[in-house]
């Protein structure tokens, strides 16, 4: 067997592994792969055809972004460890390329931006959650058609979605990524933002922009057009600045007093406030209570009509009653495991807020039915 046979040249090697000349000198010269003879005399590189393999492999690692010192490692004839490394390399580059769509995504925004004042950004998951709480307060019937909507506004500072069927009203205010340097507002169809909602949730950021006649919510994968209610939407914020000032403050479980108010039925809700404690108590709890003499739990000591929940008062006590179709979605879509309740009278509107979060605001207006005089 002649020389030739046992070595092939280095732009053989070149055309059969995908490599270049050059880059096989390059190898050569880092160590990933010296050829198998050089000539003395001329300095030419001669490989054995086995080095073929080596070559490919290197030739793919690199085209993949591998270092060469990871190179170096793969091919050194540990199996598991370069399979470690390979699956290592290849989560950085899920990493990296996520960065990479963010800041693409950033900066194809403030390209759109540029040329969109009215163009918005906000947290997809947090516009979710938005349009969750406050659809609770949406009007169900069709009298006025403009209460059956979401009310939306943008400015510098931030996007504030608002409900009211007039007896409750429900605002959460976003802080946005990128506010519009053009305030718009606009009332959305209710039904079109609950489908749009779920959705949502598993993208990074939603872009909000207007239209004449709708608002466009778009992610990087979906683009969906809202239809709007083309009315004027009540005076809220002034109505929030015409409330009297609370005389009674109570911060309580959310929780313990949304689990009551949603086994009360259709029976209005009394709640009483004492100097520790909020007591709740139904028509139908009340009743029941009279068809067992000697009635009497720990939880219901100090009422023995009433379940008893601990609460941090502020401010005179009094009582008040709730339709539990007006406090139990109000409460539902409350933040936080306690919540806040400012009161003014049993005849004004009750400011209920998450005690740890005040971006949340709902209103609900007590009702002036009285419970059965057995309750009394």
């Amino acid at each position: 067997m002649t020389e030739s046979d046992e070595f092939i040249t280095i732009g053989v090697l070149a055309r059969t592994s995908g490599l270049t000349s050059t880059a096989l000198r390059f190898y050569d010269d880092c160590g990933l792969l010296p050829p198998a003879r050089v000539d003395a005399a001329t300095g030419y590189r001669y490989y054995s055809p086995d080095q073929r393999e080596r070559a490919v492999t290197i030739r793919r690692l690199r085209e993949i972004g591998v270092s060469l010192e990871t190179v170096a490692a793969v091919l050194a004839g540990d199996a598991d460890r370069a399979g470690r490394l390979l699956d290592e390399h290849v989560a950085d580059l899920e990493r990296r390329a996520d960065a990479a769509a963010t800041a693409v995504g950033s900066i194809k925004f403030a390209l759109r931006a540029g040329s969109d004042p009215a163009l918005v950004s906000v947290c997809a998951a947090e516009l979710a959650d938005a349009i969750d709480q406050v659809r609770t307060a949406v009007a169900h019937d069709a009298e006025i058609p403009v209460l059956t909507g979401i009310f939306i506004e943008a400015d510098g500072d931030s996007v504030v979605l608002t409900a009211t069927d007039r007896y409750r009203l429900t605002t959460r205010t976003l802080a946005p990524e990128h506010s519009a340097t053009h305030p718009w507002s606009l009332v959305v169809r209710t039904p079109d933002l609950t489908d749009i909602a779920a959705r949502l949730r598993d993208t990074d950021r939603v872009f909000m922009t207007p239209t004449d006649d709708s608002l466009v919510l778009s992610t990087a994968e979906t683009r969906h057009v809202c239809p709007v209610i083309d009315a004027p939407f009540p005076d809220y914020r002034t109505m929030l600045g015409a409330l009297t000032p609370p005389g009674t403050r109570v911060v309580v479980s959310r929780d313990a007093l949304l689990d009551i108010v949603q086994n009360a039925g259709h029976d209005n809700v009394r709640c009483t406030i004492a100097a520790d404690a909020l007591v709740i108590s139904t028509a139908a709890r009340a009743n029941a209570d009279a068809h067992c003499e000697g009635f009497r739990s720990s939880e219901t000591s100090a009422d023995p009509a009433g379940h008893r929940i601990p609460a941090v008062i502020t401010g005179s006590g009094l009582t008040l009653s709730f339709a539990p179709t007006t406090l139990s979605p109000a409460l539902r879509s409350a933040l936080g495991p306690e919540i806040m309740l400012d009161i003014a009278g049993p005849d004004q509107p009750v400011v209920i807020r998450s005690a740890a979060a005040g971006d949340l605001t709902t209103l609900a207006m007590p009702t002036k039915t009285e419970l059965t005089a057995a309750h009394a």
